[in-house]
């Protein structure tokens, strides 16, 4: 069956998380759960729930049936396991990873909704723009070429409409072809984006980082699951070296786990920690700030919990401005683009031929 597995979604992923989430806190046990959960789940979320059963049925370790199939779950997932049975709270770190996957299936629904009329702008003026370069260019051309003496705007109307028209010839490729080229890439980005890698902060700042004010709602849901997994970790008694590496492995990126890896070190070596923490630049500053208070103060638990508090209302307020920001945003740069583009090169047209007529 594991080959014939392929990735799943993120929102497979997320209703998978809340269905064993909801049979571990139930008492229910692993294997019987996931076999019945298996028959009531559709396609490929189905599928990953019998594989789990089937291997735990035969002893194996679920930490170890995740790490087995990188292709099925994102690396970050087997760390997320991991942090959640060394804490005895496995229903606990899964309820966090699929809090931040739903997080992040909003943002990127909101990034579709804001590229939908922004796109359809896009096709009418192209649609439009072939329409004008087959059927008025040519006719317009001969027109002004037939005016005697004409004057400098009359001369770059012309230039403009011969460049134009020399484009008539290759009308069968570039007009269709570049909206198939959009397409395509629109389609890509939609298919990369709903994979469940998407939790991933090398995928998540690959696909959505790259837009207007998401950058910060990524920085604030990673602040916030940070925070959430070590302060569930320091709270069942991981020793804090040991915890500061297992927080980092579940929100992944290169920089933060090597931190992480780092920090442990220093602990190990007897530095303090607030110390080391003022060093390190891969942790968002407040955040750095309240763990080191914490630390000092013998309360790092319970300011780890207010610290995910404060991140979660934090990325919901920019989940809540992008949402009305940034379609009016994409309408603006893309739609107001293409429309001042296509009146420059087509208004500008017309206006050479009425010149002539005054």
């Amino acid at each position: 069956m594991a080959g014939k597995l392929s990735p799943i979604t993120l929102d497979q992923l997320i209703a998978l998380n809340q269905e064993i989430a909801s049979l571990v806190r139930a008492g229910v046990p692993l294997e019987p759960g996931l076999a019945r959960l298996a028959a009531d789940l559709p396609g490929r979320s189905g599928k990953v729930a019998a594989l789990l059963a089937e291997r735990m049925e035969q002893g194996e370790a679920l930490e170890r049936i995740v790490a087995d199939h990188p292709a099925v779950f994102p690396p970050i997932y087997r760390a997320v396991v991991e942090a959640g049975l060394r804490a005895g709270r496995l229903e606990g770190a899964l309820e966090s990873l699929a809090g931040c996957a739903r997080r992040l299936s909003e943002t990127r629904r909101t990034v579709i909704l804001s590229l939908a009329y922004p796109l359809v702008v896009l096709a009418v003026a192209w649609a439009m723009f072939v329409v004008f370069i087959v059927t008025v260019c040519q006719p317009l051309l001969e027109f002004v070429a037939g005016v005697p003496e004409p004057g400098m705007a009359i001369r770059a109307g012309r230039a403009v409409l011969g460049w134009l028209v020399s484009w008539r010839g290759t009308v069968g490729i570039w007009g269709p072809g570049v909206p198939l080229v959009v397409a395509l890439a629109v389609g890509t980005w939609w298919l990369r984006s709903r994979r469940a890698r998407l939790v991933e902060p090398r995928s998540a700042d690959g696909l959505l980082g790259w837009l207007p004010w998401t950058g910060r709602i990524l920085r604030s849901i990673r602040a916030a699951s940070l925070a959430e997994m070590l302060a569930m970790l320091l709270e069942h008694r991981v020793p804090l070296e040991t915890a500061v590496v297992l927080a980092a492995e579940t929100v992944g990126g290169r920089r933060l786990v090597a931190a992480g890896h780092q920090i442990a070190a220093a602990l190990r070596s007897g530095q303090p920690m607030d110390r080391r923490l003022a060093q390190r630049g891969e942790l968002p500053s407040v955040l750095a700030w309240l763990m080191s208070a914490g630390y000092r103060q013998g309360s790092m638990d319970r300011t780890l919990r207010h610290a995910a508090e404060v991140y979660h209302r934090q990325a919901q307020r920019q989940a809540e401005m992008i949402r009305v920001v940034l379609p009016i945003a994409m309408t603006l740069a893309i739609g107001g683009g293409v429309t001042v583009l296509y009146g420059l090169l087509v208004l500008g047209s017309w206006f050479s031929v009425l010149r002539t007529l005054v």
